[in-house]
């Protein structure tokens, strides 16, 4: 290899280092602006429903809005691929990221019906925006980087919870936040725009690029998603030989049939099991957990704090240490998050009354009440959630390097239908229960994803870079 070629590739690695970055502080923007609005919503929409019976809106509004989001963002899905096919993976982000702009400007002129169709515009934009962000990423990687692109991804991504955190205590000790939501939701949306601009300001993704001279005579299997390249590169922009939106439609359709996707459809499902209950059952847990004594809700400002700052720290250490994890594979962290998961769920079912989803309750758990303990799990929470996301993202990079916008429209689909019937039945099922179904699918999806990660590795040639 000749020095000027070492000197090509050094500064392809670091171009490729700040485009993954660029993209995270775009998402850290947009979701930080998205995610602090929604801990607001349901509780001002109620006010509205208080003060203004004429726009229609109700007290259960926040919560058909969120179902709303989920369902357009469930079957959406599908639709994604073509979109980004057309528009490519950077426009489609963008396109993705201006519709959650649109949803909260909307609340300068509330009523039932805009609220409930700009839901629907941004479950619509937020299937494009994730599938685009996961195509656009696996575009910037190799195989031998994209373990540590998706941990630093998602770390940046994830302190959008605790900016969220630091909002949600401001709120909760000052009643001057509660009087000027307007100013909020302006300041929300600006914020998001940026987020918006950030993600139009990214560079362009690269073209597959043969470094080998006998590449040419390598196979590509579409639906399968991978080629016989030696060269570890992974881009997903060689899906461009599909141009039309029908072919890309159908390659998703296909690719779902595969044996390998129906392994990883248990995996995605309970991934949207668990972020239903770390994003919004256990903090109404905590809040109706009356014996914690937390008369200012204060709890649930800690909670976003601690989720964030596991998820942050499970995202930096599998990112940090993914070039020593990527020689003994993806099943270590998923074992680990599986352990962190169950004992978890256990300790919250020790802690936690059975009814806390459902209503306030002065009742106790199996033990004395522990505040400490429940901050613990939220922090397990996070650190678990991140053991699973970062290497979801991971496998579907090496794996579907191909046509990965469909690989990804996938993994949404079935984690954003999860959490759309979990959402549901999150409101009527007693705690125990709900414990219960994640704890199976946990085991479950350990169970499905070790076999495609095996053969993710049987496909591995060493990396490039040491």
């Amino acid at each position: 290899m000749s020095c000027r070629t070492l000197r090509r590739r050094v500064l392809n690695m670091e171009k490729d280092l700040r485009a993954i970055i660029h993209l995270g502080i775009a998402f850290m923007l947009i979701f930080s602006a998205f995610n602090s609005q929604g801990f607001i919503e349901i509780s001002y929409l109620r006010d509205v429903a208080r003060d203004d019976p004429s726009s229609g809106i109700n007290d259960k509004s926040g919560y058909y809005s969120l179902a709303i989001i989920y369902f357009f963002f469930t079957i959406s899905n599908f639709f994604a691929p073509p979109i980004i096919n057309i528009l490519g993976s950077k426009w489609a982000m963008a396109f993705g990221g201006s519709t959650y702009v649109f949803f909260m400007l909307g609340f300068f002129c509330l009523n039932s019906v805009s609220l409930y169709l700009l839901s629907a515009l941004a479950g619509f934009g937020a299937a494009v925006l994730w599938t685009g962000q996961g195509a656009y990423m696996v575009a910037w990687s190799r195989v031998d980087t994209i373990t540590r692109n998706s941990g630093i991804t998602w770390a940046l991504l994830q302190t959008c919870l605790v900016f969220g955190g630091v909002f949600l205590f401001s709120l909760l000790l000052s009643d001057s936040l509660a009087s000027s939501m307007r100013l909020l939701y302006l300041i929300f949306a600006s914020v998001c725009a940026v987020g918006v601009l950030t993600l139009a300001l990214l560079p362009k993704p690269p073209v597959e690029q043969q470094e080998l001279s006998d590449d040419d005579d390598d196979d590509v299997n579409v639906v399968e998603g991978r080629s016989n390249s030696m060269t570890r590169i992974v881009r997903s922009s060689v899906a461009a030989n599909i141009t039309t939106w029908k072919d890309e439609f159908r390659n998703t359709l296909r690719l779902l049939t595969t044996r390998r996707m129906l392994l990883l459809s248990f995996v995605f499902v309970f991934s949207g099991l668990e972020l239903t209950f770390f994003s919004g059952v256990y903090s109404t847990c905590l809040l109706a957990f009356l014996a914690l004594d937390d008369n200012h809700g204060v709890i649930v400002a800690y909670n976003a704090f601690l989720l964030g700052a596991g998820q942050i720290v499970g995202g930096l250490l599998f990112g940090i240490f993914s070039r020593r994890t990527v020689f003994s594979g993806r099943n270590p962290v998923i074992f680990l998050g599986t352990v962190v998961h169950i004992t978890t769920f256990f300790l919250i079912f020790l802690n936690i009354p059975m009814e806390a989803p459902l209503h306030k309750t002065g009742a106790q758990g199996y033990i004395t009440p522990s505040y400490t303990l429940a901050l613990v799990c939220s922090f397990l929470l996070g650190f678990a959630d991140s053991c699973w996301n970062t290497q979801i993202y991971s496998l579907l990079g090496c794996l579907y390097s191909i046509n990965s916008s469909n690989a990804f429209a996938l993994f949404k689909f079935f984690q954003s239908l999860a959490a759309c019937i979990s959402f549901f039945y999150g409101s009527v099922l007693l705690l125990h229960w709900q414990l219960l179904i994640m704890t199976v699918f946990a085991v479950l999806a350990s169970l499905c994803f070790f076999p495609v990660e095996w053969e993710a590795l049987s496909m591995s040639v060493p990396p490039i870079y040491s």
